[in-house]
């Protein structure tokens, strides 16, 4: 079985209005939602603190090589405790649509069990909401994490309506659920 956890990056700043879309930095209320998502995602899947693994840890992390992509991949690198040579660069999902992200996916090493990667919307979305059996990803704002399960051993027979949700995590849902340790993480009105 095949795990992949995409992510599309935390919310971004559009403090410097002549900067280029792919350089633009992630906010405050963004980096600690990708420190508060990604610390949710060790401790309660992939066995961080001394907790029971509930899925294999991510092997490799590949962001799209926009600023706002990479940084919420590097926070989330160190929180899973990985050396920096597993965070790749793919140049592909920079504002990929759905297509290419399942193209992107096919071409992962088989060897490699578990993958988490990160984009942006639209198509991060549209690329779950298709990719899933019979789940419904209603909305995925900043700094949504969703994780699947695929039902074979290579990624290259990656498709359509096959994978099965394991998890769905918003910043919006941790700071409601978890308000002492994750307050600020999302807008109050929660749209992102």
């Amino acid at each position: 079985m095949k795990y992949l956890t995409i992510v599309r990056h935390a919310k971004s700043s559009w403090a410097e209005p002549g900067l280029a879309d792919h350089d633009r930095a992630l906010n405050e209320r963004g980096r600690k939602a990708a420190s508060a998502v990604a610390t949710f995602l060790h401790r309660t899947y992939f066995g961080g603190n001394d907790s029971p693994a509930l899925l294999p840890a991510p092997e490799r992390l590949i962001s799209s090589t926009a600023l706002r992509a990479l940084t919420t991949a590097q926070i989330m690198r160190e929180t899973f405790a990985l050396p920096v040579e597993n965070l790749l660069l793919e140049s592909r999902l920079y504002l990929a649509e759905a297509g290419r992200i399942l193209e992107v996916m096919r071409g992962l090493n088989e060897s490699w069990h578990h993958v988490v990667m990160f984009g942006h919307n639209p198509g991060m979305h549209d690329f779950a909401e298709r990719i899933l059996a019979r789940a419904h990803i209603p909305k995925m704002p900043t700094c949504t994490a969703v994780i699947m399960a695929f039902p074979h051993e290579f990624w290259g027979l990656a498709d359509w309506h096959e994978a099965q949700l394991i998890g769905y995590i918003t910043p919006k849902a941790l700071e409601r659920r978890f308000p002492e340790l994750y307050a600020g993480i999302s807008r109050e009105d929660g749209e992102d």
